[in-house]
């Protein structure tokens, strides 16, 4: 992912400073190769010049070359150790090289040493903290920290979408989330005239429904959406897609499917702007538009604020509320959404069967029975596989807890940002009671490595204040049972949703000491967790998450367009 760098202008007047103004002007166009050679000529004439070196830094950066980066950014804090821009680039560029430990300390600096009077030293240092606060583990530190910058640019891009998004990865109460949308949607929506819609009002002809995200690709959401998005009764609905990022079919057969699946309704608006975006919806005459990202990479409910289209849904990509009025509906459950919490929604909730579905990797042919591990190791493994980011110092204070009170278990962990060593750091430390050797960490593999990873666990532990989405549904489809924590939003009752409905409500803890108790009886009931390996996946494809979900979906789409004509 590229980090959001920022190049230093020059205000001199000798030679070397045409030469800096001359490498910012093509580094800007994205001229890496001419940018490269002025600085080089700048350097050539001041070799101390601070501002040179480090958007040469940067330049190497953005030509790929991290490594060589990295020796430029910190020649450039030697030559000038006083300016917080500098700072945060060595920041960003640390956290590009997953050299989490060095980005956090240069982003503490920029912080300490950045004026209230420099607006861009300022912004830029919480950004960079923020950023790499949540990367770490720290999610709710991030938060007062986009406050900051929201503070000083109510409308700055990042800070506006990151700070709604690290909420749910916190034990944020509805409350708080609805009070941060709320100011993202002051700060982002389309503030002209919304357009009346011309759509044709025939109750029970088909409904047209685009989808719009950046996920229609080898994804986690793509999982969980996919069961609808892709099996939609033709004759009922006609599908459109709106794809928000640029996709490659040719490298993902994913993207192939939804292409295929909806033929000359895909459309590329990643390069659209909203009102372009906005015009080829209503031309498209869309009936129901859906959100499938809302604040995550891809998201553009900026143009949901513009009302392309008469009814507007948000679900599944990220199901958790968006905080924009011009959104009528999220699709939810009583369990993620309940009663007493839908009036801190922008959004009419409606429910849905669960919050989530799932599109089973039925290609890969891996069975979902097989013998409990537990018989070979003779000790229990646990598994904890969500997103690192997830795994808060409570959650882990719990499974050390679980741990002590299962002798002789191990757990593994696994995600890809172990590949980072502070990542594996952090967490022996959290869990210096427990011998290193009870422990294990693995990196990404191929998703069908990743499915019988999770078969080699006994028991998932699921992670909190947010909890696992895709995970929990993969645990249940290759027949692990999984403990998990009723939170305090969405972001951490999907695994309540799923396991309610599949009759393992005795599988869900409702406070942190009951999840230690949960788990611990879970683990010590051999008999049940080794029944679980032989049935859950079978559970899974039986229950309203995967059966007749898509034709529910219909029914509710169905419902919210006959109350639209009958307006």
């Amino acid at each position: 992912m590229a980090q959001p760098y920022v190049i230093i202008q020059t205000n001199g007047s000798d030679q070397a400073d045409e030469w800096i103004r001359l490498g910012v002007e093509a580094q800007v166009a994205g001229k890496f190769a001419d940018a490269e050679r002025h600085y080089r000529h700048a350097l050539r004439l001041d070799p101390r010049s601070a501002v040179a070196t480090q958007n040469l830094a940067i330049t190497f950066a953005q030509l790929g070359n991290t490594h060589e980066g990295i020796l430029a950014i910190e020649r450039a804090t030697i030559f000038d150790d006083s300016h917080a821009v500098i700072q945060v680039n060595r920041a960003f560029m640390n956290l590009e090289a997953d050299r989490i430990e060095e980005a956090l300390a240069a982003a503490k600096y920029a912080v300490s040493i950045s004026k209230d009077d420099d607006i861009y030293g300022y912004i830029n240092s919480r950004l960079a903290l923020a950023m790499i606060s949540a990367t770490a583990g720290y999610p709710e530190n991030a938060v007062p920290l986009y406050r900051d910058i929201l503070a000083k640019d109510p409308k700055h891009p990042i800070a506006n979408a990151n700070c709604a998004f690290v909420q749910t990865l916190t034990s944020a109460t509805p409350v708080e989330l609805l009070a941060q949308r709320k100011l993202w949607y002051e700060n982002n929506r389309y503030p002209g005239p919304k357009q009346a819609h011309a759509n044709d009002k025939t109750p029970d002809r088909p409904i047209k429904v685009g989808y719009v995200g950046g996920d229609f690709k080898r994804h986690s959401a793509s999982m969980i959406f996919g069961s609808v998005v892709l099996n939609h009764d033709k004759g009922d609905v006609v599908t459109y897609l709106y794809s928000t990022l640029p996709v490659d079919p040719k490298l993902d057969s994913v993207t192939q499917q939804f292409q295929t699946a909806v033929g000359e309704n895909w459309r590329d608006i990643s390069a659209l702007s909203d009102e372009a975006a906005d015009e080829l919806i209503r031309k498209d005459g869309i009936d129901i538009l859906v959100d499938l990202a809302a604040h995550t990479n891809g998201g553009r409910l900026t143009l949901f604020t513009r009302k392309p289209a008469p009814i507007q849904v948000t679900a599944w990509g990220f199901a958790h509320g968006t905080g924009v009025p011009d959104i009528d509906v999220f699709l939810a459950d009583p369990i993620a959404v309940r009663e007493d919490e839908r009036r801190y929604y922008a959004e009419r909730v409606v429910d849905l069967p669960c919050i989530v579905s799932y599109q089973p990797p039925v290609e890969y042919n891996i069975k979902g029975t097989s013998a409990m591990p537990y018989f070979q190791n003779d000790y229990i493994t646990f598994g904890s596989m969500a997103r690192y980011e997830k795994l808060s110092d409570a959650c882990l204070a719990a499974i050390v807890e679980i741990m002590k009170r299962v002798p002789n278990s191990r757990v593994h962990f696994k995600d890809h940002s172990l590949r980072r060593p502070y990542a594996i750091k952090r967490i022996v430390q959290a869990m210096k009671e427990i011998d290193k050797s009870r422990l294990m960490f693995s990196i990404s593999t191929s998703h069908p490595d990743h499915l019988q990873c999770i078969q080699s666990c006994d028991l998932m532990l699921d992670t909190w204040p947010h909890g696992g989405g895709v995970v929990t549904l993969e645990a249940l489809w290759m027949g692990v049972p999984i403990c998990t924590l009723n939170g305090t939003q969405p972001s951490c009752r999907t695994a309540s949703s799923v396991l309610t409905l599949m009759g393992h409500a005795d599988w869900i803890a409702i406070t942190p000491d009951d999840y230690v108790k949960v788990a611990v009886k879970m683990a010590n009931d051999i008999a049940m967790l080794n029944k679980a390996r032989r049935t859950l996946r079978q559970e899974l494809l039986d229950s309203p998450i995967v059966k007749g979900y898509r034709e529910a979906t219909e029914a509710v789409y169905r419902k919210l367009w006959k109350e639209y004509c009958a307006k």
